[in-house]
């Protein structure tokens, strides 16, 4: 598939069949995920790939962290009960997806945690998954709330949680959002 194409068709997915994901495809698609630029070139990314018991765990942490949301969504969705009970459910269950994927960044020589650059191989693997039929999405909150439940789960220490991605066989197919205007300044064109 083209690099254009497969950047205008990858949606966020929030729902999943249940079929597996072949390993043999996983693996293809987190190597391109580390072909991403990074800082000083030190690709000092980590990932984490999970599936079976230590998804279920994950799954009860996630679901626990819904309520610290349910106020925020409320206030913002006072007339829409359907997107909240949507993100209750998808809390607990994350779309059904057959595999949940945890982004770590690495250090810069500064100390400072690498968000940057794990991002940019986060956005690799998103689209390298697209191409290969699956979907994804970025997933952030949770982190914010009980990183170091998950942390201490996934048994790591000192790297700095920058998301979850939830990937699997859609079983939806999101709209195509409007692109907004008024989002490139030109200088000196």
């Amino acid at each position: 598939m083209e690099l254009s194409k497969v950047i205008k068709e990858r949606r966020s997915v929030r729902r999943f069949k249940t079929e597996p994901v072949p390993k043999n495809v996983l693996e293809k698609i987190l190597n391109l995920a580390i072909w991403a630029p990074s800082a000083m070139n030190r690709q000092d990314w980590y990932f984490v790939v999970i599936q079976g018991e230590k998804k279920e765990a994950f799954l009860k942490i996630s679901a626990s962290a819904f309520e610290h949301f349910k106020p925020i969504l409320e206030k913002n969705f006072k007339d829409k009960p359907k997107i909240i009970e949507g993100m209750k459910v998808f809390f607990e269950t994350y779309g059904a997806a057959p595999v949940i994927i945890m982004a770590y960044a690495g250090k810069l020589p500064t100390g400072q945690d690498d968000v940057w650059s794990v991002s940019l191989a986060v956005q690799n693997l998103m689209l390298a998954a697209c191409e290969a039929g699956l979907g994804t999405v970025w997933t952030d909150g949770v982190v914010f709330i009980k990183e170091k439940e998950i942390n201490e789960l996934m048994e790591i220490k000192d790297r700095k949680l920058v998301c979850i991605i939830p990937m699997g066989y859609p079983a939806e197919e999101p709209k195509t959002p409007p692109r907004r205007e008024g989002r490139i300044q030109w200088v000196g064109f």
